[in-house]
């Protein structure tokens, strides 16, 4: 008797410890998976990338965030109906019949391996697991067209240290090429506990269009109800009016003049777009994601953030869904959303969604509008349509919205809802003073609130804060970013320039945040509710612009605790006002990149400008303006010449000693007469620049000096004079350290 109670005290000790495992065990597989995105790892490529320069030449780039050459994306000429959308960012393996083309990928754990495959020419795709001791095969594949064919098989964990090989051959003598696209492996961690993110931007959407951020209309309560769990910011602005410099924006905390893209003209440069993945710094919420285990997507109708279309840059999402109609996209939209969230509910993910509604032209569908007519009388009717597309995207939001919520998502969702601009709508600013043109109905044409003052919602996870939060304080869509990275645990980059959110939201801070906006040729600084804008002539040197007759500076001042509709100019009135907020506005625009010259040779010569001015700066803080004045410079050969003007469209003259021997970014130095170069800043091309003159832009400069490319600022020419103000001035920038500069 004694043995039996003896031993079943051993016996329930490892019960015990047997159930406890076995509850564990029971955990870990019934939590969330943990992602790791194989064309995001350390692969060895064997195969000669020639092969796909033979036959994409200029369709097939290198991800110009990944920065390996065996990541490419499939331009749309491949695909011009856009049946294969899996193509735009796939892996490519190139092969003949007589070597195969070959990729290995580190695997650091089991799990189940998934992805798309499809082909352009007949071939074979090998997939098999080497260790050092063992191979095993997961799969054969006979390839022989698109469209893409969904695979999944299953790593064994004792292949966790083993390498993946993908081996792709041509069933003829002529070459193959195998397109990966989204190739994951997944397995079971119970410490996952990383939040989705949902990004939603309603193109062109006004704040006082949605209930919860000014109760005007109530047409949006699917928008109120997200308010409703988590923070509806009431005077959120964006710093820029237009879409592409704001998305980035709100993608990647930054200043649109801070990316290395112009920030005027719709067209981007392969100089710039080069200077964007490679020098800027800017790290966009999907590459920051990305880099953190979640598959990113975009879905939606913005081509300012297409590289493809020429007109916008790719922020590195692992997929990419092109939309080009105008209402009907909308239903579209979420229906793809929809699907591609049910379809990736196991794994963590960043989706960033864009409806171009409202955007014009408003043509919301019947059901949304005719109620409009009734309960809406006493507007534009124009505007009552744009209502309606308002109200016909808010229920397709709250669709996507009850996707997640039967998905068991979204509790642990952060969802943004939020917008790149407004609409200009008030009759009185119709006309406009700066273009000579109608400006109602549109944006990208001034500085008012109604473009700049824009709903801000952010649906919390479950059990941040208890209670929703209304936000009264002034905040910028550079926040956002920042505010979406400490939700989720992701350290904040260094590069960003907003800060987070959360403080305001926990009501740790009760305080107005300055806000700074750009725009095309125009500038606007708010502070205490007053705002100052300056306006340059530059609208209509381009045929895709507006134009107007040419003023060389263009000033406005509002009291808005007075005048909140922006009806009248005080700047001749309150000159005291309007000084302080110019230099506010000055300080803040030249710590954005201005202009570089790149001597090619030593080269002497003087620098003028005739339709702008050069500006200095007291240690005081007071900007002076130097009224067209001529510098002379001095540069040794790989010296840069840089210097700051306001307005940013200056034709600047630059009076050399020898032949083409300046080269200027933000433009090109083009000759005029023998010796005469004319410097037009609002020119964003590097047309003809050297490949080892790629420059570094500042992030302020001013006036003029010179920057050698080694060593920092070792003296300022002899013929500029730079004061001990200016010199101190450096040295808190940081560009003087010791006696160089970064």
């Amino acid at each position: 008797m004694f043995v039996i109670i003896r031993y079943w005290g051993i016996m329930k000790r490892y019960i015990v410890i047997y159930s406890i495992s076995i509850v564990l065990l029971c955990a870990a597989c019934s939590s969330k998976p943990v992602v790791t995105k194989l064309l995001q790892t350390d692969l060895t490529v064997e195969y000669n990338l020639q092969l796909l320069n033979e036959l994409y030449s200029d369709t097939v780039y290198v991800d110009p965030w990944l920065q390996k050459p065996w990541i490419v994306k499939v331009a749309h000429d491949i695909d011009k109906e856009k049946k294969w959308s899996k193509a735009t960012r796939s892996l490519v393996i190139a092969a003949t019949k007589q070597s195969a083309g070959k990729v290995l990928f580190p695997l650091q754990h089991g799990g189940k391996l998934s992805f798309d495959c499809a082909s352009m020419g007949q071939g074979r795709l090998i997939v098999q697991l080497l260790s050092p001791t063992k191979k095993k095969v997961l799969g054969e594949y006979s390839l022989s067209s698109l469209p893409f064919t969904h695979v999944q098989c299953n790593i064994p964990h004792s292949f966790a240290d083993a390498k993946l090989v993908m081996e792709f051959q041509s069933y003829s003598k002529d070459p193959a090429y195998c397109f990966v696209a989204n190739a994951v492996v997944t397995h079971r961690d119970n410490d996952f506990k990383k939040p989705n993110v949902v990004f939603i931007s309603v193109d062109a959407l006004r704040a006082d269009a949605v209930h919860c951020i000014i109760p005007k209309y109530n047409i949006t309560p699917n928008m109120d109800a997200l308010a409703a769990d988590g923070a509806a910011f009431t005077r959120h602005f964006v710093v820029a009016n237009w879409t592409r410099p704001s998305t980035i924006a709100m993608l990647s905390s930054v200043y649109g003049s801070a990316t290395g893209v112009n920030i005027y003209y719709f067209q981007v440069s392969k100089q710039e777009k080069h200077y964007f993945y490679t020098q800027s710094g800017v790290v966009p919420l999907p590459v920051l994601f990305g880099n953190n285990g979640y598959i990113t997507r975009s879905i939606g109708n913005n081509a300012f953030i297409l590289d493809h279309s020429g007109i916008g840059v790719d922020l590195g999402f692992d997929d990419m869904s092109e939309y080009e109609r105008q209402w009907e996209d909308t239903m579209d939209i979420a229906d793809e959303v929809i699907q591609w969230i049910t379809a990736n509910n196991d794994k963590p993910f960043f989706l960033f969604i864009n409806f171009n509604a409202p955007h014009n032209a408003y043509i919301p569908p019947p059901q949304y509008l005719d109620p409009l007519r009734k309960s809406i009388k006493h507007v534009h009717p124009w505007f009552r349509r744009y209502l309606g597309e308002v109200a016909y995207t808010d229920d397709y939001i709250g669709r996507v919205v009850t996707a997640l919520k039967k998905l068991n998502l979204y509790d642990n969702t952060i969802i943004v809802v939020t917008t790149d601009h407004g609409e200009v709508f008030n009759s009185v600013h119709e006309h406009s003073p700066y273009t000579d043109k109608k400006s109602i109905f549109t944006h990208g044409q001034t500085m008012y609130d109604e473009e700049l003052h824009v709903p801000l919602i952010i649906k919390l996870p479950k059990n941040i804060f208890s209670d929703s939060k209304a936000v009264p304080y002034q905040v910028r869509n550079i926040d956002i970013a920042p505010t979406v990275c400490e939700l989720s645990d992701i350290p904040v980059p260094d590069s960003y320039q907003g800060k987070t959110l959360m403080s305001i939201i926990a009501g740790k801070e009760l305080q107005d945040r300055p806000l700074y906006s750009e725009g095309r040729l125009m500038y606007a600084v708010r502070i205490d509710n007053f705002k100052y804008v300056e306006k340059f002539y530059g609208f209509g040197i381009k045929p895709h612009h507006w134009g107007g007759a040419q003023v060389d500076e263009y000033y406005e001042l509002y009291d808005l605790n007075q005048d909140p509709d922006e009806l009248h100019n005080i700047v001749a009135v309150d000159t005291k006002k309007a000084f302080e907020l110019q230099q506010k506005l000055y300080a803040l625009r030249f710590k954005q990149p201005e202009n570089i010259l790149y001597a090619k040779k030593d080269v002497r010569g003087s620098i003028s400008v005739r339709e702008g001015f050069f500006y200095t700066v007291e240690s005081s803080g007071v900007v002076k303006k130097i009224s067209r004045q001529k510098y002379m410079f001095s540069l040794k050969k790989g010296q840069r010449l840089v210097f700051s003007t306001i307005p940013s469209r200056t034709a600047c003259y630059i009076q050399s000693d020898g032949s083409v021997a300046l080269w200027g970014y933000s433009g090109t130095a083009l000759p005029e007469t023998d010796g005469m170069y004319v410097f037009d800043t609002t020119q964003p091309l590097l047309q003809k620049m050297p490949d080892d003159a790629a420059l570094h832009l500042f992030p302020d400069e001013l006036i003029v000096w010179s920057k050698p490319q080694k060593g920092g600022i070792q003296k300022v020419s002899e013929h500029v004079a730079i004061s001990d103000e200016m010199n101190t001035l450096l040295k808190q920038w940081g560009y003087i350290q010791n006696g160089g500069a970064r």
